[in-house]
C-alpha cells in the first residue's frame, strides 16, 4: 500500500512541471499579444505586457502604462477506450487567468515596470465514473509570477531589459485508490492476501487522496533585447533562466464507502461482512497521511523573433521559442518525511519543445487596430507519459482580435483563440517503477482535446 501512496504523491509533485510543457502552459497573458498568436518579442505591445513578452520593450515608453485583464479558457476533451469504445468527456469549467502590468517611462531611455500573471495553469476534471480517477480526477495547478523589470535604450538601435522571477506555486490532486490490489494485513489471512482474492473487482474505489503542494520563492531572472535595424525591421530575443523550486506537500486520505458485502466466508471473515467494516480499523495504517518534498527545475526558454512593416499601418511578426525540457525534466526525486516510506524517483522522459508563431497587425485608424495569427507547438510528453493528469500533445492554434481606443487615455483589447490538439494515445492507469516500454504497453485509448480562449485587457496611459 505504501507504494500506491508514494506514486500518487509523485504524480502530484510532478504536476507543476508537467504543466509547464506545451500542453497547458499559458502564453495568453494580455489580449493584445494573444490576438497576434503570442508574437512580439521583437516589438511588444505598448501596454506594459512587454514585462512578460520581452522586458527590453519597456525602454522608450512615455509616462505611465497600466493594464489589467484576463483570459477565460474552456478546455474540451475526451478519452475513448480501446476495449469498449466508450467515450468519457472532460468536465472542465471556464477557467480565468489574470494578468496585471504597471510600466513607467522614467526617462526617454529608461523604463521600469512590474507584472503579475499566471504563465502556468491547469484544471482537469474527469467524472468519477472514469477509470482515470485512479490517476487523478480533479487536478488544479496555479503558478503566479511576479516580475519586476527594467530596460535601457543603450543606443538608438539597441534596447536591453532584465528582471527577477518571483513564483508562488500551488497544486492539488484528487485521486481515488483502487481496493482490489491492496494487501490486507488481517490476522488469520495468508501474508500477501489482496482484496481481489476476497472477490473485490478491479476498479473499486475505497479511498480518496487529496494531495497539495506549494511554495513561493525568487526562482531566477529573465533577459531581453531588441535591435531596431531600421524603420521597417526589428529583431528581438528573450531568455528565461531555469527555475529551481522546492515544493512541500501533504496527503490527506478519506475512506470512500464501497457498499460491498463479502458473499462467502474467507479465513476469519464470515460471509455477509461489509467490506467497509473490515477496512475501517485498517485504514490509517493502509493510508497514512504525511509530508513529502521534491525539487523541480523548470527549463530554460529561449525566444527569437522579427517584426516587419511592409507598408503603413501593417506589421508582420514571426517568433520561435525553444524550451529545454530534455535536460531539466527527465526525473523527479520524491522524498518522504516518514522514514518507513522509501524515497522514489519518477522518470518523466520529457523532450525539448519548439513553438512557431506568426502574427499580423493592421492599424485601420486612430481608434481601431485588427490582429490575427497562427501558431504550432510540438509535444513535450513522450508516449509513455500521456495520462489523465495532462494528456498533452502537439497543437495548432489560430487567433484573432482587435484593439479599440476609447479615449486618448483609455483603450481596450479583445482576443479569441482556438486550440486543436492532435489526438494522442495514452492510458488511464500508471504502474510504479515501470520502464518506458512497459508504460507505453499500458496505453489503452485515445485522448482528443481542443479549447476556446477569450481574452480582454483594459489599459490606461497617463
Amino acid at each position: 500500500m505504501r507504494q500506491s501512496v508514494g506514486f500518487a504523491l509523485s504524480l502530484l509533485i510532478g504536476a507543476p512541471a508537467v504543466l509547464g510543457a506545451q500542453g497547458f502552459g499559458i502564453y495568453e497573458l494580455g489580449a493584445c499579444g494573444m490576438a497576434r498568436a503570442g508574437t512580439g518579442v521583437a516589438a511588444p505591445c505598448p501596454d506594459g505586457s512587454a514585462i512578460f513578452f520581452n522586458p527590453a520593450g519597456l525602454a522608450g515608453l512615455k509616462g505611465w502604462h497600466v493594464s489589467a485583464g484576463g483570459t477565460l479558457i474552456k478546455a474540451l476533451g475526451n478519452f475513448t477506450s480501446d476495449a469498449t469504445q466508450a467515450k468519457t468527456d472532460l468536465d472542465n469549467p471556464w477557467i480565468p487567468v489574470p494578468s496585471v502590468y504597471v510600466a513607467y517611462g522614467a526617462s526617454p531611455k529608461l523604463g521600469v515596470g512590474i507584472g503579475l500573471f499566471a504563465p502556468y495553469g491547469l484544471e482537469t476534471r474527469w467524472p468519477l465514473s472514469f477509470d482515470g480517477r485512479f490517476t487523478g480526477y480533479d487536478n488544479i495547478i496555479r503558478n503566479v509570477y511576479i516580475q519586476p523589470s527594467m530596460a535601457y535604450q543603450v543606443t538608438p538601435w539597441l534596447s536591453l531589459g532584465v528582471g527577477l522571477d518571483i513564483v508562488s506555486g500551488h497544486v492539488e490532486l484528487n485521486q481515488q485508490i483502487d481496493l482490489a490490489p491492496q494487501v490486507l494485513p488481517l490476522p488469520g489471512l495468508p501474508p500477501g492476501t489482496t482484496a481481489a482474492q476476497l472477490g473485490i473487482a478491479p476498479g473499486t474505489g475505497f479511498a480518496n487522496a487529496h494531495l497539495e503542494a506549494s511554495h513561493t520563492q525568487v526562482t531566477g531572472a529573465h533577459f531581453g533585447g531588441i535591435i531596431k535595424v531600421n524603420d521597417r525591421w526589428s529583431i528581438g530575443g528573450r531568455y528565461l533562466m531555469h527555475a529551481k523550486i522546492d515544493y512541500s506537500g501533504t496527503a490527506t486520505f478519506t475512506q470512500v464507502p464501497t457498499g460491498i458485502i463479502i458473499p462467502v466466508a474467507f479465513g476469519p471473515i464470515p460471509a455477509g461482512t461489509p467490506v467497509d467494516a473490515v477496512l475501517q480499523p485498517l485504514f490509517s495504517s493502509l493510508l497514512p497521511s504525511g509530508a513529502v518534498t521534491t525539487t523541480i527545475t523548470n527549463p530554460e526558454q529561449v525566444v527569437f523573433g522579427v517584426a516587419f512593416k511592409p507598408q503603413t499601418g501593417w506589421t508582420l511578426y514571426g517568433d520561435y521559442q525553444f524550451t529545454r525540457w530534455g535536460k531539466r525534466f527527465a526525473a523527479l526525486p520524491i522524498n518522504f518525511a516518514d522514514p518507513a516510506t522509501p524515497s522514489q524517483v519518477l522518470n518523466t522522459y520529457y523532450n525539448n519543445t519548439s513553438d512557431f508563431r506568426l502574427g499580423a497587425e493592421w492599424v485601420k485608424n486612430a481608434k481601431l487596430t485588427l490582429r490575427g495569427g497562427y501558431l504550432y507547438n510540438t509535444a513535450a510528453a513522450p508516449p509513455e507519459t500521456v495520462t489523465p493528469l495532462l494528456p498533452e500533445g502537439s497543437r495548432n492554434e489560430i487567433t484573432a482580435g482587435a484593439g479599440v481606443a476609447l479615449t486618448p487615455k483609455w483603450s481596450v483589447d479583445f482576443a479569441y483563440q482556438f486550440i486543436k490538439q492532435n489526438d494522442r494515445r495514452g492510458r488511464t492507469r500508471d504502474l510504479s517503477g515501470a520502464t518506458a516500454d512497459q508504460l507505453i504497453a499500458l496505453n489503452n485509448g485515445l485522448y482528443s482535446f481542443s479549447a476556446h480562449l477569450v481574452g480582454l485587457s483594459l489599459a490606461y496611459t497617463f
